[in-house]
């Protein structure tokens, strides 16, 4: 395999997406997320190659973890659908469809290298043209943004001029005083914190009703929600300004541990995911290079443009709402097509290096990787949030399937593999256990890996190989 099919497996469009997703809404974690992305890979393509070969727990847990990834790529093209005013089940279906043709195709492979670079070429231009239009290029846009007094509704934001809607159940935190108008009927649950203890009050609105909030209030609205905002007023559960959005408090040592767990986390599935290849060449870090930078430079562009992209949760939202805002309608529309294809060639090609992975780990049959597809694809008509989805299976990838790599036998193997999953699954739960705790314990339970990794490793290194058994378990 070459360097450029293997980080097929990695540039996955919910990867991209969520990159890019992150940085409009100004997460702290944003920056270690992006440098974790770009990294993680190419310690994988340095590390030395294994041949294949897995005990069947090994096999299963690439198959779960396969899986997982697999579904956060469908729940974006459930979220792809709704943005472009369907219903979910349009995207997912046609993902699926697309994902067992490229695996049943026997000419796929030999399209997937051209495929790959026309949509990082795609990935790149949209942005580009969005930013020149715009009068601020990337480079430029960011301090631009960071000397922004408040991040505020723009007068030719969506949800300012038709309204919008929620791509999942979401609570949003109002720094000032702003009227919210429901554009469709619902119950709407508000609580105020300017009393001890907090007044919690649920509104039925109709269509039209207008609902005005006060500082320090939150808002929760269900998936489909949607709602009116005013111009001028500023974005609920965005950063207070841009210098926030560039340099987030939360960005201290109490984020060290998410930090640390995001990393160890895409390091370990980036091992699993993407395979040394056979020849080295400089193809491959490019194409990481590039496909991070495009996400970054939509982030960057979308955030400085309309703050608000990111406010009903859809990962897609700044990939395909920003060129319309900027462009107009016309314009805008033979971006959207581009971008359309260029995640569209994205899913195309990471399902096949997918396939590839789950071929060599678990099994060849064209039926275990339908049934995959089938359960993804189930999960893919929930309003899920894909970047959790997404970490989840990165998770079990790292937990669960890495620490073989390091084993000596079939023995040190499924003890790895055991101990990581009991220990993955112990810290998932604890949010479910245990709600409300400090927040290191919440970035456990957000990035298991950090504890069963480890420890998923000393038990397959503890047990010494067979005498008469010299082969590694798994590529």
């Amino acid at each position: 395999m070459t360097a450029l099919a293997a980080v097929a497996a990695w540039l996955q469009p919910a990867l991209l997406a969520a990159l890019a997703f992150r940085i409009t809404a100004g997460e702290a974690d944003a920056s270690w997320l992006a440098l974790g992305a770009l990294v993680a890979p190419l310690i994988a393509l340095l590390a030395p190659a294994r041949p294949p070969g897995a005990p069947p727990v090994v096999g299963a847990a690439a198959a779960l973890a396969i899986g997982i990834v697999l579904a956060a790529d469908f729940l974006v093209a459930g979220d792809v659908a709704t943005l472009l005013g369907g219903a979910r089940w349009p995207g997912v279906a046609l993902a699926a469809l697309a994902a067992l043709a490229v695996a049943a195709w026997p000419g796929a492979r030999r399209l997937a290298a051209p495929a790959l670079v026309t949509a990082l070429g795609l990935l790149a231009l949209a942005p580009l043209a969005v930013a020149l239009a715009a009068g601020a290029p990337p480079w430029t846009a960011w301090p631009r943004l960071a000397l922004r007094p408040t991040l505020t509704f723009s007068e030719r934001s969506r949800w300012v001029v038709g309204g919008d809607r929620f791509a999942r159940r979401t609570t949003l935190r109002f720094t000032e005083g702003q009227r919210v108008t429901a554009l469709a009927d619902g119950v709407y649950r508000v609580v105020e914190h300017d009393a001890a203890p907090p007044t919690v009050r649920e509104w039925r609105l109709a269509t039209g009703d207008v609902l005005t909030l006060r500082p320090g209030d939150e808002l929760s609205v269900e998936a489909g929600a949607r709602v009116r905002f005013e111009a001028g007023r500023r974005v609920p559960g965005a950063p207070a300004s841009g210098v926030e959005w560039a340099d987030a408090p939360a960005r201290g040592p109490d984020m060290v541990p998410a930090a640390l767990g995001a990393l160890v986390t895409l390091v370990g599935a980036a091992l699993v995911l993407v395979p040394s290849p056979r020849r080295s060449a400089a193809a491959g870090p490019l194409l990481l290079l590039a496909g991070v930078s495009g996400a970054l430079a939509w982030g960057v562009c979308a955030a400085a443009a309309f703050p608000d992209l990111a406010l009903g949760g859809a990962l897609p939202a700044p990939l395909l709402r920003l060129p319309a805002l900027v462009l107009g309608a016309r314009a805008g529309a033979g971006v959207l097509v581009l971008t359309l294809g260029a995640l569209a060639l994205l899913l195309a090609t990471a399902t096949l290096a997918l396939r590839e992975r789950l071929a060599a780990a678990a099994s060849p049959a064209l039926e275990l990787w339908a049934a995959l597809v089938v359960v993804a694809a189930g999960v893919g008509m929930w309003p899920l949030d894909a970047w959790r989805v997404l970490t989840l299976g990165l998770g079990v990838a790292a937990a669960a399937w890495a620490p073989a790599r390091l084993a000596d036998g079939v023995s040190g193997a499924l003890a790895g593999a055991g101990v990581l999953v009991l220990t993955f699954a112990a810290l998932a739960a604890l949010p479910a256990v245990a709600p409300g705790g400090p927040l290191w314990l919440e970035a456990l339970a957000r990035y298991p890996a950090l504890v069963a990794l480890p420890l998923g490793c000393l038990a397959a290194r503890a047990l010494p190989a067979p005498a008469d058994a010299g082969e590694p378990v798994v590529g």
